[in-house]
């Protein structure tokens, strides 16, 4: 699973891309380029849980390019078994405008994840922010969960549900 998404926003148009890959592909890279024009917003969202072997990549490359335009760009990622993600964002900044990206990955058993998040303000009043987060499961999420009725698995069932809403 290899698509590839080419987006271009003239004046104030507005733009969602959402994608959800929830186990059943070995591997995918998917490929997002975008340019927005002024006051035009573009929003993507990314969830992908991997399992087993499974490879996911992402790699999205945005140009704010008009006066006030936005992008907001969130990957929330679940890796299980010994499966393997990588998030690469470029987003520049070539005039006033904002950016912001969130990157939040939960590994579980062995999987590992590679976030990098590039920010280029190319206009002194870019306003470009990015967070990320890479980690396990909170013991007192589990407990708290467990404490209520849940069994182990029905409880990391339950927060994994939750991060990827």
């Amino acid at each position: 699973l290899n698509p590839t998404t080419k987006v271009t926003m003239a004046e104030n148009a507005y733009a969602e891309m959402a994608l959800t890959q929830l186990g059943g592909v070995d591997e995918a890279k998917r490929t997002n380029a975008a340019e927005v024009g002024a006051g035009s917003v573009l929003l993507i969202t990314e969830r992908v849980m991997t399992d087993g072997t499974q490879v996911a990549e992402s790699k999205n490359d945005v140009d704010l390019r008009g006066t006030d335009s936005k992008s907001n760009i969130v990957s929330r990622s679940v890796l299980k078994g010994d499966s393997r993600q990588d998030f690469y964002v470029n987003l520049a900044a070539h005039d006033r405008c904002y950016g912001h990206i969130e990157c939040d990955a939960i590994i579980m058993d062995n999987g590992s994840n590679q976030t990098i998040p590039a920010l280029r303000a190319l206009h002194p009043d870019a306003s470009l922010t990015h967070e990320a987060s890479i980690g396990k499961i909170a013991n007192d999420q589990l407990m708290k969960l467990m404490s209520l009725g849940l069994d182990y698995d029905a409880a990391v069932n339950r927060i994994i549900q939750g991060f990827l809403k």
